[in-house]
């Protein structure tokens, strides 16, 4: 049978810390005579993390690990584990109204809710994750920049209470190895790093 990407992590994922890091392409340049500084912001923006298991029994740590063997030779999506749903208290369908690629900002429309959203959440489009950090009523300024023009009536995935659907996005193992290790009570410790997959 062949392997199908991205792939899904094994349910439930159980992780004891997860540490994410947004990177953005900048680069400074400082005058050695005046101290004054020039930065170029390049449109590249991605998100980093590092990932540990707790420890776990055998039969809990093959399936993490047959998943990160797998993982090494594709993609899988992956999310905040630790925040599934959002903090904000919107509700009902959302879709986007207008979305620039490369740029920070998004405006959605709403059918059949109401609320608004929270700095922090989470939201996907496609197979991209954004975070948000900024809120101005249905206008949002996301982090990472927008992965392309998202056309009228894209469909956005969000962490709605009581609903399986989740934002996601799509990753890589930032290493072609998968590591493990296993103590003399036979229990397993599990960790890895991933990068996000920029299309």
């Amino acid at each position: 049978m062949a392997i199908t990407y991205p792939l899904t992590p094994p349910s439930p994922f159980n992780l004891s810390r997860l540490s994410l890091t947004g990177v953005s392409a900048v680069s400074r340049n400082m005058s050695p005579f005046t101290m004054q500084v020039q930065q170029y912001n390049w449109a590249g923006q991605a998100w980093l993390g590092a990932v540990d298991c707790p420890p776990m029994v055998r039969a809990d740590a093959e399936a993490v690990i047959a998943f990160l063997l797998a993982a090494q030779r594709g993609t899988f999506y992956f999310q905040d584990y630790a925040n599934p749903t959002n903090r904000g208290g919107v509700t009902g369908t959302l879709t986007v109204a207008t979305a620039t690629a490369n740029s920070t900002t998004l405006t959605y429309a709403n059918s059949g809710g109401s609320g608004s959203f929270a700095l922090g959440d989470w939201i996907q489009i496609s197979t991209s994750l954004y975070k948000i950090i900024k809120v101005d009523g249905t206008t949002l300024d996301l982090f990472p920049v927008l992965r392309s023009s998202y056309a009228g009536g894209t469909s956005i995935i969000y962490g709605k209470p009581n609903d399986a659907a989740r934002a996601q996005g799509v990753f890589r193992l930032a290493s072609g190895s998968t590591e493990w290790s296993i103590d003399l009570a036979s229990i397993y410790g599990v960790n890895f790093s991933i990068i996000e997959d920029v299309a």
